[in-house]
């Protein structure tokens, strides 16, 4: 880790703002004197090839999008001493501090920051892109109440290669707005962005989530098999409209979701014209549940005793080279 002061790649960090599993975050001085955003990989990480790639597609995806909402990547560097995606830095409060501070919001606050976060995850999705690692840490609102989507690490650009086994990977995303396609270790698509989506709203609406527990696996295999509570519930001020919304926007059942974070805007807009018996509604079936201890060990063995083989293999191909 780097301390204010420090000079890397020509850049004076400033200091940390985030440190996740996957990459550090420094807000730092250009040599110019501008403010920037410093991303480095996880330096313990950077001989995973799975986790090298995901960093290389991040700044693709960065590179490719124009949108007032997403911060603009301003360059890649990449040597022998300097591995960092320099990003345009926004002043402003997380929207996980907004919610803790303020939630439950005024519905008219609520409506206008989900119109602009649909709006921008419509159109990275125009541009074949899915976050899929929605959720108000990744949000920030600045002082105009404009928001601005970060952090596109676990992002999917369309086309690009699977760099991870469904099963032999770390599972994606965040637990609280995780979708169930994702809990299952599914790539997801546009819906999968939609589905936390949702959740943010729920959370802003109510100032709580659907699904809580006292770890990541309790909350996980809620989002697979519990059913969420009505917003109205905790705030009977909520328009139906908007609960029906909400509630659709995070079914269980893909199809039964909405297609598009388009759909979900237009009906969020339209709110007071709905009719609310013509959503369903009614609980769901729970999906497939967590792999079990069990099967985690079976998985696990099959995966090593395959890479035992391919090494064997391997040894086996170069001794009989070399002793042609």
């Amino acid at each position: 880790m780097y301390k204010a002061g420090d000079m890397v790649c020509s850049y004076k960090i400033l200091e940390l703002l985030a440190r996740g599993g996957f990459s550090q975050i420094y807000k730092a001085s250009a040599p110019d004197g501008k403010l920037v955003i410093l991303k480095f990989p996880e330096v313990s990480l950077l001989g995973d090839l799975a986790t090298y790639e995901r960093f290389r597609r991040e700044v693709s995806i960065g590179q490719k999008l124009n949108h007032p909402a997403i911060p603009h990547a301003i360059t890649f560097r990449e040597g022998a001493d300097c591995v960092v995606l320099v990003l345009e830095y926004i002043e402003g409060m997380s929207l996980r501090t907004y919610i803790s501070e303020k939630a439950p919001l005024p519905l008219d606050e609520v409506l206008s920051l989900a119109d602009q976060l649909a709006d921008t995850i419509e159109y990275l999705h125009a541009h074949g892109v899915y976050h899929r690692d929605l959720k108000p840490e990744n949000v920030i609102v600045g002082a105009d109440r404009k928001i601005h989507i970060l952090d596109f690490g676990s992002a999917l650009l369309e086309g690009s290669r699977r760099v991870t086994w469904r099963w032999a990977s770390n599972t994606f995303g965040t637990p609280d707005y995780m979708s169930p396609e994702q809990i299952q270790g599914k790539r997801g698509d546009s819906r999968t962005d939609v589905y936390a989506l949702g959740m943010i709203v729920y959370e802003m609406l109510t100032g709580t989530l659907p699904f809580r527990g006292d770890n990541a696996l309790s909350i996980m295999n809620q989002h697979l098999t519990a059913v969420p509570a009505p917003p109205r519930r905790f705030q009977p001020s909520i328009p139906p409209g908007v609960e029906a919304v909400v509630l659709k926007s995070i079914r269980r059942d893909t199809d039964q979701r909405y297609q598009s974070a388009s759909a979900f805007r237009y009906d969020l807009q339209h709110f007071a014209e709905l009719d609310v018996s013509q959503f369903r509604l009614e609980p769901e079936p729970a999906a497939g549940g967590l792999l079990t201890n069990r099967q985690i060990w079976l998985r696990s063995i099959v995966i090593f005793i395959a890479f035992l083989v391919i090494a064997a293999l391997i040894v086996l191909v170069v001794y009989l080279v070399q002793h042609r």
